[in-house]
């Protein structure tokens, strides 16, 4: 049993910062705003509940910590906005962007990913972030994002992946 107390009764958005890449993606965005559960307890910890787009080194259940920040130039009430994360969920994360331009997709891809017991959201009909719950086969989940990556069907990488102990 988890030492955190979940309150499901409301969530909240807490705004995380993007690091972005070389190349200054993701344009026109310097924070990603996730749900999460208030942590019983704690008004400043908090269970994530969505899966992270472009936030990296964060996964869908990670407890973190939040503030809360009076209203500015992009936020017109006060926000939540990350301190730091305070335990990791057990949870992986990736994102694929899917190349195939197959009638299929992306039924397809939300089909397979259901099947292996995945969770995961869709922006545009081709980005997916993807939630690896703990209770997975990782390894199995990881061929075959790997040999679909390596076929061409989409673009892969990771926003958080847990090390492995060898020989696990």
């Amino acid at each position: 049993m988890s030492k955190w107390e979940i309150i499901y009764d409301w969530n909240v958005q807490i705004c995380f910062p993007i690091e972005k890449d070389n190349h200054g993606y993701p344009e026109g965005r310097s924070c990603e705003e996730l749900f999460a559960w208030p942590i019983q307890g704690n008004e400043s910890y908090f269970c994530v509940e969505s899966i992270p787009f472009f936030v990296k080194g964060l996964s869908r259940g990670d407890i973190v910590q939040a503030k809360i920040v009076e209203k500015n130039q992009v936020h017109d009430t006060e926000f939540f906005e990350f301190e730091r994360l305070v335990e990791r969920g057990g949870h992986n994360t990736y994102r694929l962007l899917v190349r195939n331009s197959s009638p299929k997709e992306p039924g397809l891809t939300e089909k397979e990913l259901r099947e292996m017991g995945l969770m995961f959201e869709v922006d545009q009909n081709d980005f997916f972030a993807v939630d690896v719950p703990p209770d997975v086969d990782q390894e199995e989940i990881d061929d075959f994002l790997i040999a679909a990556a390596e076929s061409g069907r989409w673009g892969l990488q990771d926003g958080y992946v847990k090390e492995r102990e060898p020989g696990s």
